[in-house]
């Protein structure tokens, strides 16, 4: 009867703590394991970077919407001063400034027209737009994307004048709001990025391991057989690199001790086999040879 331990993937997690048996175990994984293995280290160095993502309460309005936070200015944020937004309703006179293709304004009676879908709507006219009406916001971007924000309720927003505390308030509507959406984008968007990196790090690494068949000194004999050794020895240092992650989040860290993690464990499974199987064997016929003499 076959042993749990022997099973996948519960031998990658044994075999992960022994250099030898992660040498030993390089013709255990098929393609498909691999890939999973793959999928599954970027997932564990995703962990940390995803549950900051879902702390952020603000994203700077000049990466949001760039042309509108440079449209918002003084006199605009001096005018929000003076009104108050209660139980998801503004109360407030009035305003407008329209600049070409611009348009900042407190439109309480909802005379601008909203068109466009979801992601992409905006004022009639304007490419960028940033309109307090009475129970929205909308604001949209020449970059295409444009939003209307329902104001919270059971809560009250006030405005200091400050234009850097009016572009806040604005953030925090808008990230109140779409929080899911951007999680998911942006979570989306960095697993691809890490998947690329690690993918050209592993496959340099893979590289190298399978050129050492040309060798007489190594028994890596197929490119699937480096991967492997490559996989296994990734797992360590990405779970050790996550956990550190989760307790002080730095991205930087995150990735160094991942890479020094993985170079130090093919280090190790060099010196423990020196890519040869029987290696172990050799090393105990000499020390059987040397007790007999």
């Amino acid at each position: 009867m076959m042993s749990k331990t022997n099973v996948f993937p519960f031998c990658y997690f044994v075999n992960m703590f022994s250099p030898s048996r992660i040498f030993a175990g390089r013709n255990s994984l098929s393609w498909w394991k691999l890939s999973f293995l793959f999928i599954f280290i970027n997932s564990c160095l995703m962990i940390p970077l995803t549950l900051q993502l879902s702390a952020v309460k603000t994203i700077p309005l000049s990466i949001l919407m760039p042309t509108v936070s440079q449209t918002i200015n003084r006199d605009f944020a001096m005018q929000m001063q003076r009104h108050l937004i209660i139980n998801g309703e503004l109360y407030a006179s009035p305003y407008q400034q329209i600049n070409g293709n611009n348009l900042i304004a407190i439109d309480p009676e909802n005379k601008w027209k909203i068109v466009g879908s979801k992601y992409h709507q905006k004022i009639r006219k304007f490419g960028n737009a940033l309109v307090f009406q009475r129970n929205r916001m909308v604001i949209s971007d020449r970059n295409g994307f444009g939003f209307v924000v329902d104001y919270p309720k059971n809560r009250t927003l006030t405005f200091s004048g400050d234009k850097k505390n009016l572009e806040n308030v604005i953030s925090q509507l808008w990230v109140s709001r779409y929080r899911l959406d951007f999680l998911i984008t942006i979570s989306l968007l960095c697993f691809a990025a890490l998947s690329l990196s690690n993918l050209f790090f592993t496959g340099m690494i893979t590289g190298l391991l399978w050129l050492t068949k040309r060798s007489r000194i190594s028994d890596i004999h197929s490119f699937r057989e480096a991967a492997a050794i490559v996989m296994m020895s990734a797992g360590l240092p990405s779970i050790a690199a996550s956990i550190v992650a989760l307790i002080s989040f730095n991205f930087g860290t995150l990735m160094m001790i991942e890479s020094f993690g993985l170079v130090l464990m093919i280090t190790l499974i060099f010196w423990r086999t020196h890519f040869q199987d029987e290696h172990k064997e050799n090393k105990n016929k000499l020390a059987l040879a040397g007790s007999r003499r």
